[in-house]
């Protein structure tokens, strides 16, 4: 195999991080900037001859002949499978040529290119003639099989420039299959039928080295191409790939509660009719593309089965996806906002309005100029569409960042949902009922509350006590706030016992934010004029305990786990014998797995906040010590399940609300094994899933160093 200089830049433009022409043997930008050009290395690398030497060193396609210089005295072209002529004329009979004549002016063509390409090979002649033989029949061999390949132009006289057509949507163009597994390009048209051609109108003039034009001008192209990649957006292929991306790994996350899968069914089908809708998809797609860096892994991806085309996408791994995402956002922002110009002129600074207030602001114009009546389900479907966009748009803003930054991008979310409770109330007597897409986003924005609300100890927007606005969200509670067996109000029992937990989730964090400010008011009193803040009672307390408990004793039967190791052998440290310091815990369910897990992290966070009771208080020093002993006993159980949850993995929709659990159960962690693999665990979650684990990471282990 011969070797062959790879393209390198000079020393100089590599060190500076500037785009090198690459010309010998001084670079144009060194002689513009009055300098010496180092020169360059010339390190070499051995490649797979035929196809994939044509593919990377031969000159530019061109499927239209006519761009070609047709008075070039030494043009070599590929009209057909022995059409290659050196005299600069290509006939309509060359097709019908004989395999004896296509040797033939395959050995002129090798002649032809030895000449050309002495300079850039770097090599003896001998050596370069051997290589370009090769080559020649490499391209021989491929001329016999595919005779309708467009044709390749190569410019080889001295005295001219090589002028090269920019067309780099062309999904033919076998010089950007750069992989056996992507056949196509990652802007290019899915049929590949109607390419879009970029002319190079400023074509460089002075006088080169064929070869080294040829290698430059082609370093360029491959630049172009990158680039156009990354800008061009809303190509067949892309939204094909972005929805498809959407709906196999992000839309379980939003289905998490709801068993009919209303975001990984119903909306990719308003995105058909929907602009906004579909920009939004992309948007959260191309935006977790890009935490992942390219890298996708379904579970529908077979081991000896080739990917759908609408499953890959050319050179993932290098393309911008933050831009393309950013793209798709102020997309979907500015079609949202213009949708609702019928009774809502939005502003200037609409793209910078979170998505949430923007459609809280057109309900209350709708509510001001013409309520709808029950039986306008436009619309309603369309708030059910806008609302489900809001949500898609907020998970595009979560995914990356930490916990405590989640809050300020929810604070529409308590108006929009009370905008949504008076419209429908002002239309129908009977009580209110959310439609199925309403609910799935209203469970969504109620996960991501609560969890923002531990985080940053600061109450929930969504209220636990406004009973009528969670009735319209499907859970049955009475007028003391109880849940009652009404559960075909739900699509299946895992789907109540899901929400109704998330509704006791938002009470337990609003204790905690109570909690919380109580005790910065002692530390730091208010004004004389502020009445002080007393903390929980202790009847708060235990109204949650029993809550909880209830729970507990009514949920479905899936919630049990149906695999559990409780001393599970340490892989990472064979052949060495040791076993895990946890268990594995297995659900068949994830809403069964995530619910578990919230409810021991629940159980975990009143244990370790139960407020101080004067009759129930131990009050001798033994009972003092016995009281912390089964804290610390309960505290260990509860950890220990939250992690064992965690370690046998369950599926991604389940991963990546762990984060808080898991932070709040390596607080209480001490021995230095157990809190490595709680950080393998959370460093599993942002390698697995693109979801933001860093912030945790970094704050678990200041909080160790301080202990130490």
């Amino acid at each position: 195999m011969p070797g062959v200089p790879s393209n390198k830049a000079c020393e100089r433009c590599k060190k500076r991080h500037l785009k090198c022409d690459e010309t010998r043997p001084n670079c144009q930008r060194c002689t513009n900037a009055g300098v010496e050009c180092p020169g360059y290395v010339q390190t070499r690398k051995f490649i797979d001859q035929g196809a994939s030497v044509r593919r990377r060193y031969a000159p530019y396609r061109d499927s239209d002949s006519k761009r070609g210089t047709p008075d070039s005295p030494r043009r070599i072209t590929r009209e057909s499978p022995a059409g290659i002529d050196i005299d600069g004329s290509v006939t309509g009979d060359m097709i019908s040529q004989s395999t004896l004549s296509s040797q033939r002016t395959a050995s002129s063509a090798a002649d032809q290119l030895l000449e050309a390409s002495q300079g850039f090979f770097g090599s003896s002649g001998e050596e370069s003639r051997e290589h370009n033989l090769s080559q020649a029949h490499a391209q021989d061999e491929t001329d016999r099989s595919a005779p309708n390949q467009p044709a390749a132009i190569l410019q080889a006289d001295t005295t001219t420039t090589l002028q090269q057509p920019w067309s780099v949507l062309n999904r033919g163009n076998p010089q950007f299959a750069l992989s056996p597994n992507n056949t196509f390009g990652d802007a290019s048209h899915p049929q590949g039928n109607t390419p879009v051609h970029f002319q190079h109108e400023n074509a460089p003039t002075p006088a080169r080295i064929p070869s080294l034009d040829s290698q430059s001008s082609r370093g360029e192209k491959e630049d172009f191409h990158d680039v156009v990649s990354e800008l061009m957006t809303d190509t067949e292929h892309e939204i094909s790939f972005l929805i498809r991306h959407f709906s196999q790994v992000i839309a379980p996350w939003l289905d998490l509660s709801d068993s009919r899968r209303f975001f990984a069914t119903y909306v990719p089908l308003r995105a058909i009719d929907n602009d906004f809708v579909r920009y939004s998809i992309a948007a959260l797609a191309a935006k977790h593309l890009g935490q992942m860096k390219g890298a996708t892994c379904t579970a529908s991806i077979g081991m000896f089965t080739t990917p759908a085309t609408m499953e890959t996408y050319l050179n993932a791994p290098d393309v911008d996806w933050f831009l393309k995402a950013a793209n798709y956002y102020y997309l979907a922002i500015t079609r949202m906002s213009s949708s609702m110009s019928e009774s809502y002129m939005p502003s200037s600074s609409a793209v910078l309005e979170y998505p949430v207030d923007i459609i809280d602001n057109w309900l209350r114009q709708k509510m001001l100029n013409s309520p709808p009546s029950a039986t306008d389900s436009s619309v309603w479907k369309k708030a059910e569409t806008l609302l489900t966009t809001a949500t898609v748009l907020t998970m595009y803003r979560l995914i990356c960042e930490p916990g405590e930054k989640w809050q300020s991008y929810l604070t529409g979310v308590k108006p929009l949902f009370e905008s949504l409770l008076q419209l429908y109330g002002n239309s129908s007597d009977n009580p209110v009922k959310f439609s199925h897409g309403i609910k799935a986003s209203f469970w969504n924005f109620a996960r991501q509350d609560y969890l923002a609300s531990y985080f940053s100890r600061l109450p929930t927007y969504l209220d636990p006590t406004n009973l009528p606005l969670w009735r319209a969200a499907g859970l049955p509670i009475n007028e003391q706030g109880e849940i009652i067996s009404a559960s075909y109000i739900f699509h299946s029992h895992e789907d109540l016992a899901s929400n109704s937990l998330t509704w006791l989730m938002s009470k337990v964090t609003n204790f905690l934010a109570h909690f919380k400010t109580s005790q910065l008011d002692q530390i730091v009193p208010q004004s004389p004029t502020t009445a002080p803040i007393s903390p929980p009672s202790p009847t708060t307390w235990l109204n949650l305990s029993f809550e909880l408990q209830s729970w507990v004793d009514r949920m479905p039967e899936t919630f049990r786990p149906c695999l559990r190791l409780n001393n599970p052998r340490d892989t990472s440290k064979l052949p060495e014998v040791s076993y895990m310091p946890f268990p594995e815990i297995y659900y068949s369910l994830p809403s069964c797995a995530a619910s578990m897990q919230q409810y021991h992290f629940a159980r975990l966070a009143l244990c370790l906040n139960r407020p101080a009771d004067a009759i129930t208080s131990p009050t001798t020093a033994f009972d003092r010590i016995q009281s912390y002993r089964e804290v610390t006993k309960e505290a260990d159980y509860r950890c220990k399940e939250i992690i064992g949850i965690s370690l046998a993995r369950p599926q991604g929709c389940a991963r990546i609300y762990m984060t808080a659990f898991l932070f709040g159960a390596g607080q209480c962690l001490e021995k230095p094994t157990e809190r490595q693999i709680l950080l393998d665990l959370l460093c599993g979650i942002g390698a697995d899933l693109g979801w933001e684990t860093e912030s945790g990471i970094q704050k678990l282990k200041a909080l160790w160093g301080e202990n130490q």
